[in-house]
């Protein structure tokens, strides 16, 4: 008791003073526990479908960019947009009633490199705020206890000491990761009896369990409640160990800065729980702006129908997943999210393939220290390879790599000293290079305006 005093003192020091400020975070997170515990799918789109035409009413009122569109029948009416679009059509897309209000602005430039900004009202961010207790309670995580947070801390992201301190979040630089720091942190950890939680890049994850076997360590008793990984792929290897060192179970997280959290991982299963109660989600054709059959990988397209100051409907995330109904489960899940669409790679036949398929490569090569394959053209492949001394099993690894794209595959092996991370500190497995540039020539080739009907 005496260990979670200080986690409980937080908890309750939270809620008093959302009800200090009119209780609006707990009135939207009752909103959520109400929609998605609906005894039915049709039952939550009914109750949603006020607020989807509210928005929809709104834009079509309020915004040059969405006012040919006021005969819409249903949200198909509406066009596909993008973070292409929304830059190149910033201002019209802006609803008229929101510039009057304060707003929050969120920037990211994500795994894209591309500067892209939005605004959010003060509700968007008290859903967000709810969006995410809602969640991370689902993953085991109660506001006030630890939360061990590894990523990228820089001087834009890092917070203050106090506000860290107020919050309970141990910022743990991914870049601080080495094995003198790892064991430090681990001693701390296991010295520390409060509850936490790990939120985290699955690639850090990765080095504190790859120096844990290193040890032959046993589990560790450190009062760990939730794992969360969060804006990188989780594999298999990285999911098991990390439930087995920290005795609970480990989830992955789907979401991105310009709209919040999409869908999480269940600890039992590895479908994805959409957030319904704040988003409607398709899945779409990679050609054509129409839904894929259940089952099948497509296009992730969200509309969010709680920003109503930069509307994101029919938004295009970039990312790919799969959209299916699973038994003794209310509403539909997403089967799989794959990540975007440039770190996909194809076969040679030009079939697509599952970044999970490479990750499940790596557990066959402990020596190695880093990979990515990468592919330059349609049937051109490279595999690089970070390998302390030298590599004996490069012919096994070919032999694997072409059996999964195509025995008639253009494939060179290089021998680096790093792969280099993205701005961000994560670490692509795979890369596209390919469809990189048959984006980048697409883009060149076009001008990007508003939609017309």
């Amino acid at each position: 008791m005496k260990n979670n005093l200080p986690s409980k003192l937080r908890y309750l020091s939270f809620w008093a003073l959302d009800a200090f400020k009119g209780g609006k975070v707990l009135r939207e997170l009752k909103d959520i526990r109400r929609l998605l515990t609906q005894n039915s799918f049709d039952s939550l789109q009914k109750k949603n479908e006020i607020r989807l035409y509210n928005l929809l009413d709104k834009v079509t009122q309020e915004t040059p960019f969405y006012s040919t569109f006021k005969n819409y029948e249903s949200l198909q009416d509406f066009p596909v947009i993008n973070k292409h679009i929304i830059k190149e059509n910033f201002d019209e897309l802006q609803i008229a009633s929101s510039r009057e209000t304060k707003l929050h602005s969120i920037f990211t430039s994500g795994s894209t490199g591309t500067p892209f900004m939005v605004y959010q009202t003060r509700r968007k961010r008290h859903r967000n705020t709810a969006d995410t207790i809602y969640f991370a309670g689902k993953a085991g995580y109660t506001i006030g206890d630890k939360l061990l947070y590894l990523r990228l801390w820089n001087k834009n992201l890092k917070k203050k000491k106090i506000s860290a301190y107020m919050q309970n979040i141990d910022q743990i630089n991914i870049e601080d990761l080495n094995s003198n720091y790892i064991e430090a942190l681990l001693i701390k950890l296991q010295k520390d009896k409060s509850p936490k939680g790990w939120l985290a890049y699955p690639s850090g994850l990765e080095k504190i369990c790859d120096y844990l076997d290193s040890i032959n360590s046993k589990p560790l008793n450190c009062n760990v409640k939730s794992i969360i990984g969060m804006s990188e792929n989780l594999s298999s290897h990285v999911r098991s160990k990390m439930s087995h060192y920290f005795n609970t179970p480990m989830v992955s997280r789907y979401s991105n800065f310009e709209n919040g959290i999409i869908a999480q991982q269940r600890g039992d299963s590895n479908y994805f729980e959409i957030n319904w109660a704040s988003y409607v989600l398709e899945v779409l054709d990679f050609e054509k702006d129409v839904p894929v059959k259940a089952g099948n990988l497509g296009r992730i397209v969200i509309t969010d129908l709680y920003n109503h100051a930069t509307p994101m409907i029919r938004y295009d995330t970039g990312d790919i997943g799969a959209l299916t109904d699973i038994d003794n489960h209310t509403f539909p899940m997403l089967k799989t999210v794959e990540g975007r669409k440039a770190d996909i790679l194809f076969n040679t036949k030009g079939a697509m393939i599952s970044p999970f398929k490479f990750m499940g490569i790596l557990p066959q090569y402990p020596e190695i220290e880093q990979v990515q394959f990468i592919q330059t053209k349609k049937t051109a492949y490279i595999i690089k390879i970070n390998v302390k001394g030298e590599f004996l099993q490069e012919m096994k690894l070919v032999a694997l790599f072409k059996s999964i794209v195509g025995s008639d595959a253009e494939l060179k092996v290089e021998y680096v000293d790093e792969i280099p991370l993205l701005s961000s500190k994560k670490r692509k497995i795979t890369r596209n290079l390919y469809s990189e540039q048959l984006l980048q020539n697409a883009l060149d080739s076009s001008f990007i305006t508003k939609p017309t009907i």
